[in-house]
Formats: C-alpha cells, sequence, structure tokens
C-alpha cells in the first residue's frame, strides 16, 4: 500500500510540489500567530477567595470567615486542595482544582457557593474571587514618580505619595486595564486617599453625643438618588436629590442634631474634618526612596511576551499629569527575548552541524540540501499543529527538539538512494532514476516507518505526565510528535519526489571520509567478531559502573532557569510597624545599589490592593534588576574573576548584615519566575518545605522552633538558608485587648452590639458615605482622632452611647491588657500547620529530605494528632517518580512490541533492547563527568533516548536478516552488513547526537532547563553507536551460531 501510494507521488510530483508550497504558507502564517513565552505556564487550575475582614484579628477571621468559606467549598466537584491563610484584615483561601477541570466552571461554581454564605458571615464581610490570572502573571511593573524639580517632588513624602497613589488608580491603572490580556492592575504602596472626620471625645462628651449618635447623623452622607422624571408644559424633566458634597468645608459645616431637643452643632465644633490616608498593608520602594508601584497581571492563556511589550506601549501613551513620570522597572519581554535567542541559538547551530554531517558522509551536496529540508518543513507543520492547540513557543516546547530526530527517516531513506545509484551507474544510466529509487524504496520503507514509529512511541507516554512537570514537558511531547509526524510524512512521500527531480548520477562511489572511516573501522569490527566477549564485559562492567554512579548523583524536581534577576525576600520581626519597615528597607536598597552588577533594586512590602500576595507587613519582595551584559560585572580580586549569582546574593547579605541598623533580618533568595513557580507547587517559595500539622498553635510553634534549629545550617551543611515561610510564618505579634465587663455593661443598659459598634467607629474607623472629586470616588470616615487613638490611656476614655441618650467613658465598661496572638494561621485542607522554608546549597534535593526526615522525626517525637509532611518540589518530585515507574516500563513494552512485529523473532528482537541499557551508561556517565544532578528533565530525556538507541540496532538487524535471506552466509551477512549499514548508523546517530550538542553546552539564558535532557541523550548515544557497531554484530553471531548449532544437533 505504502509503495503504490509513493509511487502515485513520484508520477505526480507537481502536485507533491504544490501540497509542500501549501503547508509552507499555512505555517508561516502559523508563526505569525504563535504565542511566545520563556516557560510553559505550570499554573493549575486555582481560584482565590479573597475576603477583606476589616479590624479582625487572625484567630476571629479564621473561625468566623475562613472555616466557614473551606468547609462550604470542600463539596465542589472536583476540588484537589484547599489551603488558606489568615491574617490581621485577611482571609485568603486557595480552591485547586484536578487538571482537567474547566477554570471558568469552577468560578461559577464557587461564586455560587459564596452567595449561599452571605448570611451566615458578619455583616460587611463579602467575599470576593481573585483574578483570572496565572500564578507567573507578573509580566510587567512600573514606578509612578515625581519629575525632578517640579512643586510635586519637595512636597511632603506622605502628601506626594497619596497624589501619586490617586494618579496610578484614577489615570493609569484603568488605561492599562484596556491592554488586550490584562486580568488585573496591581498596586503597592503610596497612599490611598480618603475624608476623615475625626471627632474629639471630649468635645463629644460635652455634647452628649457618642460615636454611634454621630454615625447614625452622618450615615449615607454624600449620597444622591434618582426622582424619575416629570412632564411640565410638554417637556421632559429628569429629576434627582443630590446631597453630594463638592468641597470639604461643607462637610465641616454639617449640623449635628442628635436628638429632638437640644443643641445642633455643626460637625467641626465635634470633630476635625481633613482629607488624608486611609490605613495601609503595604508598601514599595525603589532605590531606596518610597514609590508607587503597579504590577500587570496577564490572563491566563495570553501571551506573555505580547502583553508586557503592549503594555510598555500603552505606558508610553497615557496623558500623565505634567509632574509625573513612569518609570519601567520590570518587564517579562527581556526574558522571553534572551530564552527565544537561547533557543534559537540551539536549533540553528543543531541544524548547521545536521546538515555538515549529512554533507561529509553522503559526500553529495544535492543530497544533503534535500534531508536537510526536512527541517524546516517538519517544523512548519508543528508550528502548525502548536498555534491549532495553543501551544506557545518557549523553552520547553522548541527547546527540546532535535532536528537530529527529525532528518532521521529522510536520511535513512535518502542514504539508500544515493547507495542504490553510486552501486550500480550503468543500471543507473540503463533504466533510470525511477525505478532505482523504487527498488530503493522497497527496501528501506519497513525499516523507516518502524524506527520512526519507535521514536514516536517512546514519546506518548510523556503526555502521561500529570501535576507541573505534566504541564512543562507535555507541550515538548506534543511539539516532537506533529515534527516526528511530519518528517514520516515528508520522508515517504515528498524525499523521493526531490530525489526524482534534483539528484544527479554520483560521480564517485563514496565519500572521502566515509573511505576513510571503512578502512578505519574494518579491523575493529574483525577484532570485535573475533573477540565479542571481551568487548561485551566491559561493557557490563561499565554499566554496573554507570548504576554506582546513579545511586549517588542526587536528585531534584527540576533545574533552576536563570532568569537574570533576583529576588530576595526580606523579613523583619513580626511586630515591627510599617513606617520602621519602610524606613529599613529604603536603607537595604541604598546599600544593595553599591554593587556595580545592579542595574536597579525596588521592593514590595506586606499585601498588594488585591491580596493575591498576602505578605505581612515585615516580608519585603526585594527585586534586584542586574545588568544583563555580564562582561561590564567588575573582576573581584579575591576571586579573580567575576561573580556568579550565588555569589553575589551571599555578598548582598553578608554587607547587609553589617549594617547596625539592619541587625536581625532574614535574607532568602529566589527569582521572580521561581518565586511564584515553587509558590504555586505548594504554597511555599522555597526549594524544600517542611510542615507540621497540629491543632494547637502553641505547640505548633514549639515545634517548628525545635525543627528550624535541627535544620540550621550548622546541623545540616547542605543548607543555605532556613526559617518559618515567609508566607505563613507561626509568629506572634503584640496585642492590645479591651474586655468588656457584662456586670459594669448591664448596669448602664448595654448590650454587646453597644460596645461593638462604638469600639469599631472609635478604633477601627467606618466608612459612612462618599466624597467625589469630578468621577473619582473617595470614601468618607468616621473615627477617633489619632492622638486619642494612639494613647492607651486616652483611648479607653472614649464615650459610649447610652440607650436613654447621654454617654459614658469607654473604661467605665471594660478594661484592656497587653497581650500577643498568631499574626497568621495557614491551614491546608482544614488542618492548621507550621511551615519552614528552606535553601539548599546543591541541587541534591532527595538526598536532603531523606537525612533531614530521619532526624527530624527522632527529635520531635510528635504526638498523634500531630504529623510532619515535605512539600514544594520534594513532592512533585515523588510523584513524578511514581508516575514515571509506569511510564517507562511501559514505554519499554511498547518498543518490544514494535520491534517484534517488526523482526518477528523474540530473540532477536531482546537483542536489539540490549541497546538501551548500553545507552544509558553513557548518558549516566555524562551526567556525573559535568556534575549534573538527576532530574525530571533528565528522566525525559532517558525516555527518549531509549527510542533512539534501539533504532540503529534495528537497521542493522533487519539487514542481516535480509542479507541472510538474499543467500549471504551468516559471517559473511554479519560482516558485509555491518560494513554496509556503517554510514546511514553513523549518520543517524551522528545528526541525533549533534542536534542536541548545542543544548548540552549552551551556556544562554534558559540552557540549564535543556542541559540534563541533551546531556543524557548525547552522552547515551555515544556509548549506544559505539557499543552498538562492535557488541551487536558479535552477539547476533553468536546467536545465530547457537540457533544453527541446535538446528544441525537435533538433524
Amino acid at each position: 500500500m505504502l509503495h503504490r501510494l509513493q509511487t502515485f507521488a513520484m508520477k505526480n510530483p507537481l502536485w507533491i510540489l504544490f501540497l509542500v508550497l501549501l503547508f509552507i504558507l499555512f505555517g508561516a502564517n502559523a508563526i505569525t500567530k504563535l504565542p511566545v513565552d520563556a516557560v510553559p505556564d505550570i499554573t493549575g487550575i486555582q481560584v482565590m477567595v479573597q475576603t477583606k475582614t476589616g479590624a479582625m484579628d487572625p484567630e476571629q477571621s479564621e473561625a468566623l470567615v475562613t472555616y466557614p468559606i473551606e468547609v462550604e467549598l470542600a463539596g465542589i466537584q472536583d476540588v484537589r486542595e484547599i489551603r488558606s491563610i489568615t491574617k490581621y484584615g485577611l482571609s485568603l483561601v486557595t480552591i485547586v482544582f484536578e487538571d482537567h477541570a474547566d477554570l471558568y466552571l469552577s468560578r461559577q461554581l464557587i461564586a455560587e457557593r459564596l452567595q449561599g454564605l452571605q448570611g451566615s458571615l458578619p455583616d460587611g464581610i463579602d467575599p470576593k474571587l481573585g483574578p483570572i490570572s496565572t500564578g507567573l502573571g507578573e509580566v510587567f511593573m512600573y514606578a509612578v514618580k515625581a519629575k525632578p524639580g517640579t512643586p510635586l517632588a519637595s512636597m511632603q513624602v506622605e502628601d506626594r505619595l497619596r497624589y501619586l497613589r490617586t494618579v496610578q488608580d484614577w489615570v493609569i491603572r484603568p488605561a492599562m486595564k484596556t491592554v488586550p490580556g490584562v486580568a488585573e492592575v496591581d498596586s503597592n504602596g503610596g497612599y490611598l486617599k480618603g475624608v476623615f472626620i475625626e471627632f474629639h471625645p471630649d468635645r463629644m462628651r460635652q455634647n452628649g453625643i457618642g460615636p454611634a449618635t454621630l454615625a447614625d447623623a452622618l450615615q449615607n452622607v454624600g449620597l444622591n438618588s434618582g426622582g424619575g422624571y416629570i412632564e411640565p408644559d410638554m417637556r421632559r424633566v429628569l429629576v434627582r436629590s443630590d446631597a453630594r458634597f463638592r468641597t470639604i468645608d461643607e462637610i465641616r459645616h454639617y449640623p449635628i442634631r442628635p436628638y429632638a431637643v437640644g443643641p445642633t452643632p455643626r460637625l467641626d465644633e465635634l470633630a476635625d474634618v481633613r482629607d488624608g490616608s486611609l490605613p495601609r498593608v503595604g508598601a514599595a520602594t525603589e532605590n531606596g526612596d518610597e514609590t508607587v508601584l503597579g504590577t500587570v497581571l496577564i490572563r491566563i492563556g495570553a501571551n506573555s511576551r505580547d502583553v508586557a511589550r503592549e503594555s510598555e506601549t500603552k505606558l508610553s501613551t497615557i496623558p500623565l499629569p505634567e509632574d509625573v513620570q513612569v518609570e519601567i522597572l520590570y518587564s517579562r519581554t527581556e526574558l522571553v527575548n534572551a530564552t527565544v535567542a537561547t533557543v534559537e541559538k540551539n536549533l540553528v547551530e543543531g541544524g548547521i552541524l545536521v546538515i555538515v554531517i549529512l554533507l561529509l558522509l553522503l559526500g553529495n551536496l544535492r543530497a544533503a540540501i534535500i534531508v536537510s529540508l526536512a527541517i524546516p518543513l517538519s517544523m512548519l507543520i508543528a508550528l502548525m499543529g502548536m498555534e491549532e492547540m495553543g501551544i506557545s513557543a518557549n523553552l520547553m516546547s522548541l527547546g527540546a527538539v532535535d532536528f537530529g530526530l527529525i532528518v532521521d527517516g529522510a536520511v535513512v531513506m535518502i542514504e539508500n538512494i544515493v547507495r542504490k545509484m553510486e552501486e550500480d551507474p550503468d543500471r543507473l544510466r540503463r533504466e533510470g532514476k525511477f525505478t532505482i529509487i523504487a527498488d530503493a524504496l522497497r527496501e528501506v520503507t519497513a525499516p523507516v516507518v518502524t524506527g520512526v514509529l519507535i521514536i514516536i512511541v517512546v514519546y506518548i507516554p510523556i503526555l502521561g505526565l500529570t501535576g507541573v512537570e505534566g504541564k512543562m514537558f507535555r507541550p515538548m511531547a506534543i511539539t516532537v510528535l506533529l515534527a516526528l509526524a511530519a518528517s514520516l510524512v515528508l520522508a515517504l512521500f515528498v524525499m523521493p519526489v526531490l530525489a526524482l527531480l534534483f539528484l544527479k548520477e554520483p560521480k564517485h562511489t563514496q565519500s572521502k571520509l566515509t573511505e576513510w572511516i571503512h578502512r578505519l573501522y574494518t579491523p575493529v569490527l574483525n577484532f570485535s567478531l573475533r573477540r565479542g566477549r571481551i568487548l561485551t564485559g566491559a561493557s557490563l562492567g561499565l554499566f554496573v559502573i554507570s548504576l554506582f554512579i546513579f545511586s549517588r548523583l542526587g536528585s531534584e524536581f527540576l533545574p533552576d532557569l536563570d532568569e537574570q534577576d533576583l529576588v530576595v525576600g526580606m523579613v523583619r520581626s513580626p511586630d515591627i510597624s510599617l513606617t520602621e519597615m519602610v524606613k529599613r528597607q529604603e536603607h537595604a536598597e541604598k546599600v544593595i545599589r553599591e554593587f556595580e552588577e545592579v542595574e536597579t533594586v525596588f521592593s514590595r512590602i506586606g499585601t498588594p490592593e488585591s491580596a493575591t500576595d498576602p505578605m505581612g507587613i515585615n516580608f519585603a519582595d526585594c527585586f534586584i534588576i542586574l545588568k544583563k551584559d555580564r562582561d561590564t560585572w567588575p573582576v573581584i580580586e579575591e576571586l579573580g574573576r567575576r561573580r556568579t549569582k550565588n555569589e553575589l546574593f551571599d555578598a548582598i547579605s553578608e554587607r547587609l548584615s553589617r549594617e547596625e541598623d539592619l541587625a536581625g533580618d532574614e535574607y532568602s533568595p529566589t527569582q521572580p519566575i521561581a518565586m511564584r513557580f515553587n509558590e504555586m507547587l505548594e504554597g511555599s517559595r522555597a526549594d524544600a518545605s517542611l510542615r507540621i500539622f497540629g491543632p494547637d498553635l502553641s505547640k505548633l510553634m514549639e515545634y517548628v522552633q525545635i525543627a528550624e534549629e535541627a535544620l540550621s545550617p550548622e546541623q545540616m551543611p547542605q543548607v543555605r538558608e532556613v526559617g518559618q515561610d515567609e508566607l505563613s510564618a507561626l509568629r506572634r505579634t503584640p496585642l492590645l485587648d479591651f474586655k468588656p465587663d457584662p456586670e459594669k455593661m448591664n448596669r448602664w443598659g448595654l448590650n454587646s452590639r453597644d460596645i461593638h459598634v462604638g469600639f469599631q467607629y472609635a478604633m477601627a474607623g467606618e466608612e459612612i458615605g462618599s466624597f467625589y472629586e469630578k468621577d473619582r470616588r473617595f470614601p468618607i470616615v468616621l473615627r477617633m482622632q489619632d492622638r486619642w487613638r494612639e494613647n492607651i490611656g486616652l483611648a479607653s476614655r472614649f464615650p459610649l452611647d447610652l440607650p436613654e441618650g447621654g454617654v459614658i467613658g469607654f473604661r467605665d465598661v471594660a478594661s484592656f491588657q497587653f497581650t500577643d496572638q498568631v499574626s497568621t494561621i495557614s491551614r491546608i485542607d482544614s488542618r492548621r500547620y507550621a511551615g519552614l522554608s528552606i535553601y539548599l546549597e546543591d541541587r541534591d534535593l532527595e538526598g536532603f529530605i531523606k537525612k533531614a526526615d530521619a532526624d527530624l522525626r527522632s527529635k520531635l517525637n510528635l504526638p498523634k494528632e500531630y504529623h510532619i509532611e515535605w512539600a514544594g518540589q520534594y513532592k512533585n518530585l515523588e510523584r513524578a517518580r511514581n508516575r514515571m515507574l509506569i511510564i517507562i516500563p511501559f514505554t519499554f513494552f511498547l518498543i518490544f512490541i514494535l520491534l517484534l512485529q517488526n523482526v518477528k523473532d523474540l530473540l532477536q528482537t531482546l537483542l536489539i533492547l540490549v541497546g538501551i541499557p548500553l545507552a544509558t551508561t553513557g548518558g549516566i556517565l555524562l551526567l556525573w563527568m559535568r556534575g549534573i544532578t538527576f532530574s525530571v528533565s533528565a528522566t525525559v530525556g532517558l525516555i527518549a533516548l531509549s527510542g533512539i538507541a534501539v533504532l540503529n540496532g534495528t537497521v542493522l538487524v533487519n539487514f542481516f536478516n535480509q542479507l541472510r535471506k538474499e543467500g549471504y552466509e551468516l559471517y559473511e551477512a554479519v560482516h558485509h552488513g555491518t560494513l554496509t549499514r556503517l554510514r546511514p548508523v553513523l549518520m543517524t546517530a551522528l545528526v541525533a547526537g549533534l542536534g542536541f550538542l548545542p543544548m548540552a553546552l549552551n551556556t544562554g539564558v534558559g540552557a540549564e532547563v535543556q542541559r540534563p535532557l541533551a546531556t543524557i541523550v548525547v552522552g547515551g548515544l555515544f556509548t549506544s553507536t559505539v557499543l552498538t557497531l562492535l557488541i551487536l554484530p558479535y552477539l547476533y553471531l553468536a546467536l545465530e551460531r547457537r540457533r544453527e548449532k541446535r538446528r544441525q544437533t537435533r538433524l
């Protein structure tokens, strides 16, 4: 059937060329639409439920808000895990769904459940869904600043930052949200503007007015309402009630009449009315000065490079006030472009090496060009499929494509055609190219189909990977499968047509290089066939050694991608004020700026406006943007070279630790994407994460301190840094606790609600209306004066409304005391836990966990209701390993079935499979020699290598069998067959190995992720090819001789 189709194709070359042209046009069109990114988006199906809980402390929020939400959402279909963080004023619940769940349906189901909760949550509590963004969604950051030399630049810091934040929220943010692909624009730093009515407790007491009474009198001030319309005199006139304030003076002069009888004071006689700043839970700094920071979050499925690029363009077109400027701080475009450059370099260099090898071994320029055409044509078809399936072009999807694999089928086809034309030039002139090519196709079509199918089959099980590793490697597998399928079709139908049209009669038999290789290889083959036992024993010994080395390689989940920038997590005392935190951060940034490697530095402190990153105010993400040209970095005299990025972090940490004002600060290194990557794995940013589960918070704090000491760098040299998890640290903060006295309340006729309302207005403040400036709306907040709020003695005297009128002091019905309580409560599936973040010096994650786990269990000696779990990358490594234990045997089984179907001989099939352990020997040894840790990337390389390794064995064994059918004696068939197939075997192995060589040697951005995979394949193909050409012929000869002896014995 296939041969008839090939003959039809050769008889209709114009139609074939027309179809090729169509694919080129469609492929070129797909390139223009294909999304481009640095790495695949590994974000799972997650939905965040954010609830601002006002002035509630963490334990109140947990009991009244977080727990009810968790219970209500637990029954939704396809929920895999629910984790939550509860802090002062914030409850953040993250619902993680199975990978096959539909995001928008999941959000709809959550929204419906939340509607049913409204009646059971405290008044004013309104849970909201987080933005439809990804964990890697922060693609663009900018700072809003005052222009130097303008009056704004010389204003008081708070007034300037409040103005800049207003510009960010009302001018820049709405414009940036119109950029296609943007899900949200987050704001950090500055001050939110508000209008404050700050009452004087003494004046209120003199007028017999309490905060609740004043609030009732002011409730909903500044509102307007519609009154429909009227039609006097045949005209329609709209009607409204407009109570909006135009100026703050109007608010000051607002009359207060709390009672039917008595004075009617104006508001300014009871309170100070001013515009000011709302309480804040975060800040931002840049190069040692406080600033306003904007962050663009992309929508799920959007193209990060396009969004970052269009955000930059949009930012330059926004009409800003004359005294305001915007500075771009971070753009994902730079990383994507650098990564794409790495991929392009790998592909171009790999392609050039493949073409050079083809030219040298074939000795025929036209044949080499024809074979090399399979590369762009296959890739264009693959890109069409990627665009249709929504797969982005990134480090993994394109970075692991080996052009050598793509041309394997074409190599065998064209090599056999060239060989046939070289062997009998007279027949070529007599019968013509059509007949010669048709005969050549009959010989190799079946082995080519089998060989390419084996490689395709090898990649199919990778589609079975789940979780993060599935999202990382499935795009690669799909791309390779598309390219291989396209290359097989091209090898079968297009290569023969191109050979028919463009190949000329060869002027010589073989290239000089091939002849030289034959002369060199012949005596080696003769020795192998005579002394094969020695080589077989040596290869087995090498395999055993490689297994020993493998057991000591160490393992990690995935290699780190060098993003060219640093993020340093800075943790300070949990009771630090935000003012002091900003002061320290500004100092730290000025110190970091002294390093010549640093381009700029900026920080986010606390929680942003969208609350997607629930950090405490004692935690800062310090982004250190490094100079991209490493040649401009200074040479360090002590080292005699430039610092590495890790050494730079160590130097920065050491320099900061010498500053007296920064004593006690903790520093942890990561990178912009890596930070979010690790956070998405298990809610932690570290290399490894330890969680201690249990019901009692005090006990958890005790256990986590013991664990922190046990895992310290002094106890564990493998550890660089250990500390409580930045996002979920279980620490205590000071608490001023006011305790109402029930007996005193009863004496004055007060109930708990009366106390709660008055206390809320006085201490926390409540929004009672709105103030408008054109189209901008600002809240009007009623609260007690700061002078009273900040002084504990005065604060306890604020007036409370009595039921029958009049007021009493709060301290007449309540007492207060200082205590402390936890600042953050973290839960997974309704279980409380305390977490430790562990940053490692080397990459042997598994080795560290095994040692640390045994030590911890003996030192902690936990009761039954407490237990520990290792999370983060280790948990994913374990899942990936368990999955691989299924995938790898299944892959070998599929290869075995295909080989058996092709060879139709069980022992010969097993003989070919010997190539797999021979191949893994070289891969493991090269990993060890290069000091690369074993990872999921290396495992995928082993899977790919297994398919390539058996390809050459299949070619040799099939040809041996064919020659014997043609009448060759056993030894002659093996000897002649090996020499005849030497060129295609070397070509397929060399083009596959050299195609991966640039990936293995590249040091560009993103090369770290590709390096283990490429190293395994390059090392494995070297040993596989050498041992296949030396050992496989001997083993085949020995096997068939034994069979012949058995047959003779039976006869």
